[in-house]
């Protein structure tokens, strides 16, 4: 018997999976507008005509603006032409952006419906495009939410809805103007912006304060022959937290990945990208589309995954026209709730019995299953052993590769026994009917009583008996009756610092429930400081040559340090820094330049910070990096130095 083995790649090349996985990018952008002024008539004259551009970087928590060629005033960009000339005008803007792999963490349950806006009551709005009280809309989005108190869910339900439901489809219909939300919901496609202002409109539907971003982003997708291209996502109001990034396009849910620069956030799609206005006679004025251009000038280092996924074959070999099951375990890492989308990629010959595409939602330190059931052909040829392989790949092109073998006299399993094997992880049809309510104190100190209560509740019709109810290990049969709730209460020690987690189920014949409640376990904040630094600093160095000291800042505890200040002092300097807290590694870089540098150079870093009671905590370090003169007049200046340093 002869071994064939398929072979099989994933969509993505090395280098786009590596651009989405870096932690930063430093980007240039380009912008080019270009107007025509054209005579009508012979006596056609021009004074003056006036660009106004909107789309432009800004500062935020994940993307920082290191040079501009043109400052706004205002909210945009202006450029004139006085010099009364028919013809063609053009203007340019260029920006580096350096993009973090950064997001506003939402740690925390936010209740929903939500109760105060914040003042940002402007973006629950109706507009041309965004059509929030379309009944349609309205109907479609009370449903999804229905029964959810938990807003990150709402949103995440809203926008997992609008990926699934509605083509990407660059049709000359969509492509060209954006249509209103209502159309997207009747005719289920569009593009980034037509699904952006579905998730957005329902988004408002429900009370949801939303707004939607233009900017541009990387796209490794075989329908354009530029991978960076305008793009337009959404940003969803959290409570006293902030904006929080939504893309439905690309299946980020709760962030953005580091190839997107946002330029302008609005109301509504259609909000103008440019607007000109020009004083003349008989001359009419003709604007192309705005050309944008994007380089990368360099890159971070690849980015920590918050979500570790296991990987697992139901059976390495089957026979011909066997099912098998593809299950992947999914561990949120994070301390905030975390999304990806996962795809299913595996040879044609196989067939995927559903939607290959699973979009998962995970809770802090959540664990979560998911599974696909693959079907192998029975017409294969008697006569060999087939390998197949089966990759599962995320959002940001992480790929995770498995294989197992098909021949004719191996064990075969029926669709109907390999979906006994995921019915414990599958809602039940009553299960929506069921809800838990989970109260306990949110944070602790390492040695403290947790005291968690978890109330089952049945807001349905029917009335429930014999179900397991368990809070923990605390199991018990209990009988639910209509609009009735059962208690449990626990009691356990705070003894892992970090996020917690007590499991809640509840699970008979007719409804399997699962949840969980956090609770964080406190300990003493730590920080400790490193080095990064050059063998020998040099007097005189080229711009941009390796010639500083970097100061490297590590949490090394779950807490996070409070109100940490760094004081840095060397020859001939002194530099202060501070930071609210400390949420990762931070490094400070210093010029060595830029002190009174000797023979032997002394630099003593001190860190103080505190915990949220307000204690005290310090750590100070010292480092000598020598210099060396690389000729007379070196040699001079550095003596010169070191009497004024002992001195």
């Amino acid at each position: 018997m002869t071994l064939l083995a398929f072979i099989f790649l994933a969509s993505a090349s090395w280098a786009q999976v590596d651009l989405y996985l870096q932690d930063s990018l430093t980007l240039q952008l380009d912008i080019r507008g270009e107007l025509s002024l054209i005579a009508n008539s012979q006596g056609a004259s021009v004074k003056k005509a006036q660009a106004e551009l909107f789309l432009f970087p800004k500062d935020s928590n994940r993307q920082q603006v290191l040079f501009q060629s043109d400052l706004p005033k205002l909210n945009a960009l202006e450029y004139s032409w006085d010099d009364q000339e028919l013809g063609t005008k053009t203007f340019r803007y260029s920006a580096k952006v350096l993009t973090k792999d950064r997001r506003q963490e939402v740690r925390s349950k936010i209740p929903f419906p939500i109760t105060s806006s914040d003042g940002v009551e402007e973006y629950l709005k109706e507009t041309k495009t965004i059509d929030s009280l379309h009944p349609e809309i309205v109907a479609k989005a009370a449903e999804l939410a229905e029964g959810e108190d938990d807003l990150f869910k709402v949103a995440f339900k809203l926008a997992s809805w609008v990926e699934e439901n509605v083509k990407y489809d660059l049709n000359t219909l969509t492509e060209k103007a954006s249509q209103k939300a209502s159309w997207v919901l009747q005719n289920r496609q569009g593009v980034c912006d037509e699904m952006t202002s579905l998730f957005i409109a329902m988004a408002r539907a429900v009370g949801i304060p939303a707004r939607f971003v233009k900017g541009i982003s990387y796209s490794n997708s075989p329908l354009f022959s530029n991978p960076w291209q305008p793009h337009g996502w959404a940003e969803v109001y959290f409570p006293n937290l902030g904006w929080v990034s939504f893309d439905v396009t690309f299946g980020e849910y709760g962030y953005i990945d580091v190839t997107h620069i946002s330029l302008r956030d609005s109301f509504d799609p259609q909000d103008y990208d440019a607007t000109y206005n020009w004083v003349a006679q008989e001359v009419e004025l003709q604007a192309k589309p705005l050309d944008l251009q994007v380089l990368v000038k360099d890159r971070g280092q690849r980015s920590s995954e918050e979500i570790n996924l296991e990987y697992q074959l139901f059976n390495q070999e089957v026979g011909f026209g066997s099912y098998n099951l593809i299950k992947a375990t999914l561990t949120n890492k994070a301390n905030y709730y975390a999304a990806t989308t996962l795809q299913l990629a595996v040879p044609p010959e196989l067939e995927i019995i559903g939607r290959n595409k699973r979009v998962i939602m995970l809770e802090p330190n959540e664990v979560r299953e998911t599974f696909w059931i693959i079907k192998v052909p029975e017409d294969l040829n008697k006569d060999y052993i087939y390998t197949f392989p089966a990759l599962i790949y995320s959002e940001k092109n992480v790929t995770f590769r498995n294989e197992f073998t098909a021949l004719e006299n191996g064990p075969h399993y029926s669709r109907k026994e390999i979906e006994k094997l995921t019915i414990i992880n599958e809602d039940k049809s009553y299960s929506r009917q069921v809800s838990f309510n989970c109260q306990g104190q949110e944070q602790l100190k390492l040695g403290e009583i947790a005291k968690i209560s978890c109330q089952i509740r049945n807001s349905g019709n029917a009335n429930l008996e014999e179900v397991n109810f368990c809070l923990e290990k605390n199991c018990g049969l209990i009988n639910l009756p209509i609009n009735q709730i059962v208690e449990k209460k626990i009691s356990l020690l705070a003894e892992k610092p970090g996020w917690n987690k007590v499991f809640v189920t509840a699970e008979n014949q007719f409804i399997e429930k699962r949840s969980s409640f956090n609770y964080a376990v406190l300990d003493e904040p730590k920080a400790t400081i490193s080095f990064k630094s050059p063998k020998l600093a040099k007097l005189n160095s080229p711009a941009g040559s390796d010639n500083a000291l970097a100061v490297i800042i590590n949490k090394e505890s779950f807490s996070l340090p409070q109100k940490v200040e760094i004081t840095l002092t060397g020859p001939g300097l002194k530099i202060n820094w501070q930071a609210s807290e400390i949420k990762q590694t931070e490094q400070i870089k210093l010029d060595l330049q830029q002190a009174r540098l000797g023979f032997k150079n002394k630099f003593v870093v001190k860190m103080a910070w505190q915990d949220l009671e307000k204690k005290k905590y310090s750590s100070t370090k010292t480092i000598i990096i020598p210099s060396k003169p690389e000729n007379y007049r070196e040699r001079a200046r550095m003596i010169f130095n070191t009497l004024l340093n002992f001195f």
